[in-house]
């Protein structure tokens, strides 16, 4: 995929490789024609609320329809009604409906406009263009509501973030898309020239002229952590003295074909090599320490910029279907030794709870809060007390 949008990446996630060559079945369309598709008409759907951010009124109406977006969507029923004649339940098909009040609100009599000139870009049919917005747009709708609910975010806060993704998704766009959504005609639209991949593989680049994405790329990425910063105070929980010791990030390839692209000595790659490695059996005392979550501050809520470490831990244990792991949290000893017990458990939970959520079966996973048992550092240190607020795992069977 070449997004450089973390909305973008985080609905896309749910569309692995088999999906998407279900629903290109469905419509008659090559599988990269369908990513092509999904990927502008979300950044159609962003750069629409962009246009809108600075109506106060407007952002908050947009505001309360995704915060009451539902958190669990069924993926497989949602594409099956939007690219083929399945009858849908009753809940996908009212998720249908919010899809299309939420398409309206964003471009009310400008839609047909809208889905003429991404047509035009990607070359695909209408008919085609809008199935696959009856799948992007509550796919969409249910991102946001999830980045609202978990992140506490207010209509200001929604209205920042929508702005700093839609300025990553220019490329996806048709020339002169701005003008259309101000109910001018595009002054050019051009077929996109791209080469998209599967979903759940990450694009190999031909040449060094994708080095200008990098700074890009981090734009959402430092737009959470600017944005939370100014709310509500991180807190980091993993050794930070180890987050500049990770290493360039590589390759790595799992056995169902897809690539993830992880720090050479992050927690993703110590795991792998762990299974991978014939000769390396169970050892109760190994754990392989998470390196990129972050959790509000005493508080068993993940941030968002979580995401990235967990689809790619739950790639590895869904490729691996016999390995089986126990989930430890941790904490320094600052507070009372019962709550952060809680605390601890709580985290664990959390972090098993997304696992499950990414496809890891439960019955393949454990959970134990340990509290501040088993400090790794000098809690009469900020640095060392940074370190013991951890979660970790240990593989328990491979």
């Amino acid at each position: 995929m070449t997004t450089t949008s973390s909305v973008v990446t985080s609905l896309l996630s749910a569309l692995d490789s088999r999906r998407i060559g279900e629903i290109a079945s469905n419509l008659d369309e090559p599988p990269q024609a369908v990513t092509t598709g999904m990927e502008s008409l979300t950044a159609s759907m962003l750069a629409g609320m962009a246009n809108k951010a600075g109506d106060s009124s407007w952002m908050n109406l947009l505001h309360k329809l995704v915060s009451q977006a539902p958190s669990n969507v069924n993926v497989a029923d949602l594409a099956s009604a939007a690219t083929s004649s399945t009858r849908p339940s009753p809940a996908t098909s009212s998720l249908v409906d919010s899809g299309k009040s939420f398409l309206s609100l964003i471009f009310g009599q400008n839609q047909s406009a809208v889905m003429d000139a991404v047509g035009s870009f990607t070359g695909l049919r209408s008919g085609v263009l809008n199935s696959l917005m009856s799948l992007a747009a509550p796919l969409l709708m249910t991102t946001l509501g999830r980045l609202v609910r978990d992140s506490r975010m207010s209509a200001t806060g929604l209205k920042d973030l929508v702005t700093h993704e839609a300025d990553g998704v220019r490329g996806m766009l048709p020339a002169g898309f701005s003008d259309l959504l101000r109910g001018a005609p595009p002054s050019i639209v051009t077929t996109q020239n791209t080469r998209p991949t599967a979903i759940g593989t990450i694009a190999q680049p031909t040449s060094r002229n994708w080095l200008w994405l990098i700074p890009l790329l981090l734009i959402p990425l430092l737009f959470y952590w600017g944005y939370r910063a100014r709310h509500r105070p991180a807190e980091v929980v993993n050794p930070p003295a180890a987050i500049a010791n990770l290493g360039n990030f590589v390759n790595r390839s799992l056995p169902d074909g897809t690539i993830l692209n992880v720090p050479a000595y992050g927690v993703e790659s110590q795991l792998l090599g762990f299974i991978q490695d014939p000769n390396k059996g169970i050892d109760s005392n190994l754990w392989f320490n998470y390196d990129r979550l972050l959790f509000d501050t005493d508080s068993a809520t993940l941030r968002p910029e979580s995401q990235e470490q967990l689809r790619n831990i739950a790639a590895i244990l869904r490729t691996y279907p016999n390995v089986h792991i126990k989930i430890g949290g941790y904490t320094d000893n600052t507070g009372d030794p019962a709550s952060n017990l809680t605390l601890s458990q709580d985290r664990a939970n959390g972090v098993m709870g997304q696992l499950v959520n990414l496809g890891v079966s439960a019955d393949r996973m454990e959970a134990q809060g340990y509290g501040e048992q088993y400090p790794v550092a000098d809690n009469a240190t900020a640095a060392g007390r940074a370190q013991n607020r951890r979660i970790a795992m240990n593989v328990t069977q491979k």
